[in-house]
């Protein structure tokens, strides 16, 4: 519509000055109401003043055309779409504290390494907590004055360590309405807060996505142990943000106590079970980190360098196919942090020394693959042994224990 009004605008622009001269003919011809009314499509009646001819009905023919044609450019430009007809959207989401916020993009999983918006490169933040597990939602109010869940809160137990989502530096560290806190900003341009926490670490100290920041502190926000996350951008007037897509996790659902294993399945030759077992001498979650090799696709995790390698060709393929890499939530396991999961989780984890995560030889993943039938585990299922990676019997959808999330390295 826009070029069929320029073309209109410029043949009419064009024609202006026989317009002028027909609208001066027709007004000196027509008298009094000639002069009040130049729009009349009347003939002329009369002799031109000057030049003592009459106006040629040719003549008059055009001018009305032109007349009327700019009347209609001039309709058509009013109402015409701004912007080549693009529409103008708010990309600003919900917020959950002083209003809008909400990193465009997404979910999930793959919403969060870079700049605030997402992009095929970006990757999952690191859990601050291992295995981490959403027990409320982040739910902000309607109004900044309302009452609201403005982030997220995990299971977790005092003094557990508390690891860098992100390359970040500290912001703050000390005491919010009583309750300790640090908050951190990230090299994206993030402000990630925890409560309640506490480091030995100073305002503006740098680190790695993974490494140790400080630890999980008392405190009372939830009825049982836990850790508050809230997010936002840095330029914004704390807009906050739903932290659950930046670690590519949607709220757990616990499998019932009752069909819990005492003890994680074992290992096996078929194509649903991996080999995860001992290698290299090393005990169970008491590996060296220079016997273990960081995922390319996922920084601050680790496994042991055949699966890492296998791991981030997979990766790759999958963001081929789904524009974001795949999100990891988990991965090795240390003895310690077994420890922590064993006294948080009690029999819903396994026992400390005998995790498959502790052999680096497994995952948890996200961004849609912990949902049994969605696009991405489906796929999961179809692409990822061609790279070495199962999904064991005992975790699928009729499995003795339910995992989705879970895929392990059998090579």
């Amino acid at each position: 519509m826009r070029i069929h009004l320029r073309v209109i605008c410029l043949w009419t622009m064009n024609s202006l000055p026989q317009v002028k001269s027909a609208v001066l003919t027709r007004n000196l011809s027509g008298g009094f109401h000639g002069l009040m009314n130049p729009f009349s499509l009347d003939p002329p009646r009369s002799l031109h003043p000057l030049s003592g001819r009459r106006l040629h009905s040719a003549q008059a023919r055009r001018a009305r055309f032109i007349i009327t044609a700019l009347f209609l450019s001039f309709v058509l430009a009013l109402a015409a779409p701004a912007g080549d007809g693009a529409v103008q959207a708010d990309t600003r989401g919900s917020s959950g504290h002083g209003g809008s916020g909400k990193v465009s993009g997404p979910v999930g999983a793959s919403n969060a390494g870079g700049s605030s918006g997402t992009g095929a490169s970006e990757t999952t933040w690191v859990s601050p907590v291992p295995a981490m597990e959403i027990i409320e939602a982040f739910d902000p109010p309607d109004k900044p004055w309302l009452k609201g869940h403005r982030g997220i809160d995990v299971l977790a137990v005092d003094g557990e360590p508390l690891r860098a989502p992100t390359a970040s530096s500290i912001r703050f560290r000390g005491s919010v309405a009583g309750t300790p806190t640090v908050s951190i900003e990230t090299d994206s341009g993030h402000v990630v807060s925890f409560q309640p926490a506490s480091t030995e670490r100073k305002k503006g100290d740098e680190f790695a996505a993974g490494e140790e920041i400080g630890v999980v502190a008392e405190g009372t926000h939830c009825e049982k142990s836990c850790l508050h996350i809230g997010v936002w951008t840095a330029a914004s007037n704390k807009d906050y943000i739903d932290p659950a897509q930046f670690f590519g996790h949607e709220q757990s659902i616990l499998l019932p106590l009752k069909r819990k294993p005492a003890e994680e399945p074992a290992g096996g030759s078929d194509s649903t079970t991996s080999g995860a077992g001992a290698w290299g001498g090393h005990s169970n979650g008491r590996i060296p980190a220079s016997a273990m090799c960081p995922l390319t696709t996922a920084p601050g995790h680790m496994l042991r360098c055949d699966a890492q390698k296998a791991f981030d060709r997979l990766s790759h393929a999958f963001e081929a196919r789904f524009k974001v890499p795949i999100s990891v939530t988990d991965s090795y396991r240390d003895y310690a942090t077994q420890v922590i999961l064993k006294k948080r989780k009690g029999r819903m984890a396994a026992t400390p020394g005998t995790s498959n995560h502790g052999w680096a030889l497994a995952v948890d993943l996200g961004g849609g693959i912990n949902s049994f039938g969605s696009a991405q585990h489906q796929w999961m299922r179809a692409n990822a042994p061609k790279f070495g990676w199962i999904h064991p019997g005992w975790a699928r959808q009729t499995g003795s224990l339910p995992e989705p999330w879970h895929w392990e390295f059998r090579k």
